[in-house]
């Protein structure tokens, strides 16, 4: 009968060694950890507290409408999220809604960062113009573009200017009632309203490129847009790809807009997953399957930000 092999105290030490550096490296820092933790109790009891209080009611059918009675039925709401088709559309629905907006933040801000990085007159004043629709709240910024939008809005009063009512599109045509346009004009507004935080960080991010690259690029006879691709844009990889995260997980997480400006119609049509989850818990009071649906979101948010994260690692190191 063979006997199991003893582990010989070479084989054990490196485990002890590691636990032993680990126990070192906080006894040099203690001061440091006695700090943080005010932090960390207060993000145990904001965040991870109410996080498993959510996965727990997401395992019981707890409606509003009956708030005593809540009976335990276990993966019961996500079998029945995964065979919601009104979910997988609204899946759907956040990814365009949400990579579409980011794209033309992303985009708008990169512009936007251009210019103001240039040596032209009233640069400040512009730099705090470009602000404007960052510090203007969600709700007032979506009532705004729901008027523009309107039949009667200044949109359609200025194609009828210009001739281009019932020709392109017809007369005082309802933006926000049609279910091909609605989630188009909130993605617009969308791009308005967070352009501003990607233009901040990219301009940042290009004034503490070294002038010294412009100037050897120019000595290489390169060109203002060749100097642009291969200096400016790999010179702030890295704030492009927090700022993008930042901006995925804030557009992903956000209602406000669809909220105020269409509330998820017509026919479901701007329907988010968190305009969903917000729905099933306060219009149907299903609260449980509601608290599923955020769980849901939760596990997305994670695998994007992880996944962003990794990305972020290899290109800081790649530097």
């Amino acid at each position: 009968m063979a006997t199991a092999p003893a582990v010989t105290p070479a084989a054990a030490s490196p485990p002890r060694r590691r636990r032993a550096g680990v126990l070192r490296e906080m006894g040099r820092y203690k001061l440091g950890y006695l700090f943080l933790a005010p932090a960390l109790l207060v993000l145990l009891f904001v965040d991870f507290v109410p996080m498993a209080q959510g996965l727990w009611t997401s395992l019981h059918a707890y409606s509003l409408f009956r708030p005593a009675t809540r009976p335990f039925i276990g993966l019961d709401n996500y079998t029945e999220l995964a065979a919601d088709p009104l979910f997988w559309r609204a899946l759907g629905q956040t990814a365009y809604y949400t990579f579409a907006s980011v794209a033309l933040q992303f985009l708008l801000g990169l512009a936007a960062a251009t210019l103001l990085n240039q040596s032209v007159r009233f640069r400040a004043f512009f730099r705090g113009v470009v602000l404007i629709p960052w510090v203007v709240p969600g709700a007032l910024a979506g009532m705004m573009f729901a008027l523009l939008f309107t039949s009667n809005g200044l949109v359609n009063t200025a194609l009828s200017h210009l001739g281009l009512a019932g020709r392109i599109i017809p007369e005082n045509f309802p933006w926000l009632s049609n279910d091909v346009t609605a989630m188009p004009v909130v993605i617009f507004t969308s791009a308005w309203k967070g352009f501003p935080f990607f233009a901040v960080m990219f301009l940042a991010a290009m004034q503490a490129v070294s002038t010294d690259l412009y100037e050897v690029a120019r000595m290489d006879g390169a060109s203002r847009l060749q100097s642009f691709w291969h200096v400016t844009l790999p010179g702030i990889q890295a704030t492009m790809l927090i700022a993008s995260l930042l901006g995925l997980i804030w557009t992903f997480n956000s209602i406000d807009l669809i909220y105020v400006m269409t509330y998820g119609g017509p026919f479901y049509s701007t329907t988010t997953l968190v305009m969903l989850s917000y729905q099933q818990a306060f219009s149907t009071g299903q609260v449980g399957y509601a608290t599923a649906i955020a769980l849901v979101i939760l596990i997305l948010m994670g695998l994007l930000s992880s996944a962003y994260l990794v990305l972020y690692r290899r290109i800081t190191q790649a530097l």
